[in-house]
């Protein structure tokens, strides 16, 4: 059933290479790649291919925090100043626990401008990237609500420096990684040789539908998500983790416990996992998605079970990807969306660009006909097969929680509604 999956997302061209694994009590259950880690070089994906971990890099550096609270070398409560003296808290108390938990209200690097964008692909050093962001307005006062925060762990990086003595990425493989038998999980430096490594690629329009490299940042200290890693690895880490040989079962229950909020319901994320329910069973997650790859590492506390996704491309669906073998290794229904026939009269009736309405924006999507199929294109993001439900009704390739509807006039659509669980846009066609 992996290999099915597998090559429906290779047919449908969502990515050059993926490598998964699936394991139950840190045994390897099933592990295999698919497609090209290089595809100039012709290389294949395995089992043994390095991958981009964007994020995952969140829950080693939460990990490392972690330790060091139990050596006695920090509090979860210190504030940052106490490691940081020079960081503008603009009047704010920030701890240690707010960066973990993505409470600090403090401004993500990820959702400043372009102009800043630009910067930090330059490569920048810890006094710049500071400059970055740390002068912006805080989101909200820290502790009173949560916002995904990659600033927090980076500034998480350089306290573990501060408190060590050690550059982060030095401490963390020198006192982490290598002792516990993660040899190929390492700082992702472009100039850092390895043959194994795969490459990243994307998708755009502006390219002629083909994929081309991706661009890899490179920042020093990048404890929000600068790891690379294989499937191996990363099942290895899991199983080590969940069963107490990198921190304390209390630390463990830290890390996967809910951020209680004063104003609003607590949310699932703990310090660098997430916490979610495939039916019945629990599990904690969490993504990695960067320019070039996508990743998933997911474990089943009371099933043993553990699910990695590795995929050099940022269009993979890999989240749907790892609940499809969850499903199949925890012998769960997997659904099955219909696909129905479309004449070359239907197709034709869809076919088109329509103005959707996000939010306070609009964005261009496009209806493609393509072999007696439709493909549909937000702006210039990837193409995804549409499967026709029938009464003008679409569900994207792998992403079944998605449902294109279409408003007909005299035999042809004239607008659109894109439901996305209980969100709907609405969208009209562009003449």
């Amino acid at each position: 059933m992996a290999d099915s999956l597998a090559y429906a997302h290779m047919a449908e061209d969502f990515m050059p290479g993926m490598t998964v694994a699936v394991a139950r009590d840190g045994d390897i259950l099933f592990s295999r790649g698919y497609g090209k880690a290089d595809v100039e070089m012709g290389a294949d994906a395995s089992p043994e291919t390095v991958y981009a971990i964007a994020s995952i890099t969140k829950q080693f550096t939460a990990a490392a925090i972690m330790r060091l609270v139990e050596q006695g070398k920090m509090s979860l409560d210190d504030p940052i100043t106490h490691y940081l003296p020079d960081y503008p808290v603009q009047g704010h108390h920030v701890t240690i626990r707010h960066l973990l938990n993505h409470t600090s209200g403090i401004k993500s690097y990820t959702e400043l401008d372009r102009e800043a964008d630009r910067k930090r692909r330059l490569g920048l050093s810890y006094e710049d990237m500071i400059d970055l962001f740390a002068k912006e307005p805080f989101d909200f006062p820290p502790g009173e609500q949560f916002r995904y925060n990659n600033s927090g762990y980076y500034l998480l990086g350089q306290i573990i420096g501060r408190v060590t003595g050690r550059p982060y990425e030095e401490y963390v493989e020198g006192e982490l990684l290598q002792p516990l038998g993660l040899h190929y999980t390492l700082f992702g430096d472009p100039g850092r040789l390895n043959p194994k490594r795969a490459k990243g690629y994307k998708y755009e329009r502006s390219k002629e539908g083909k994929l081309f490299p991706a661009f890899r940042v490179r920042m020093q200290g990048d404890a929000a998500g600068g790891l690379s890693s294989t499937v191996g690895d990363l099942i290895r880490w899991t199983h080590l983790l969940h069963s107490g040989q990198v921190v304390s079962q209390e630390s463990l229950q830290q890390m996967t416990s809910p951020t209680i909020l004063p104003t609003a319901p607590p949310r699932t994320y703990g310090f660098g996992l997430d916490l979610a329910k495939l039916e019945d069973h629990g599990k904690v997650v969490h993504v990695g998605d960067t320019e070039g790859f996508n990743a998933s590492l997911a474990h089943y506390p009371a099933d043993g079970l553990s699910v990695v996704v590795l995929a050099n491309s940022d269009d993979t669906q890999h989240e749907k990807v790892e609940e499809f073998l969850a499903r199949a290794a925890l012998d769960l229904k997997i659904p099955q969306v219909p696909d129905l026939p479309l004449t070359k009269e239907e197709v034709g009736r869809y076919d088109g660009t329509y103005a959707l309405q996000v939010g306070k924006r609009t964005a261009e999507l496009r209806v493609l006909a393509e072999a007696g199929k439709l493909k549909v294109q937000l702006g210039d993001g990837r193409a995804f097969r549409l499967r026709f439900q029938g009464n003008d009704s679409f569900v994207p390739v792998f992403d079944d929680n998605t449902r294109l509807v279409f408003i007909m006039e005299n035999g042809r659509a004239e607008g659109i509604e894109l439901h996305q669980g209980e969100r709907v846009s609405q969208g009209k066609r562009k003449l």
